[in-house]
């Protein structure tokens, strides 16, 4: 049995391996940031949630003679 070369195994040129290796680095570039992202927006989600709701309980300060009184 001859070995071959994988060139000549598959009829592929050297570009094919390049542009493969090429993709796989791309795809593993959006995987990771896409692993990054997506948490980091829920998380800030929440965040800007968490605070507009905060500012919807504030209890509403009144002014009466210059004296800020609580609406309690």
């Amino acid at each position: 049995m001859v070995m071959k070369d994988k060139l000549v195994k598959f009829n592929h040129k050297g570009m094919y391996y390049r542009l493969r290796r090429l993709g796989f680095a791309f795809l593993a570039v959006v995987s990771i940031g896409t692993i990054v992202a997506v948490p980091t927006y829920i998380t800030m989600r929440e965040i800007t949630n968490h605070a507009q709701h905060a500012e919807e309980e504030q209890p509403e300060l009144l002014e009466e003679d210059g004296v800020e009184l609580s609406s309690y």
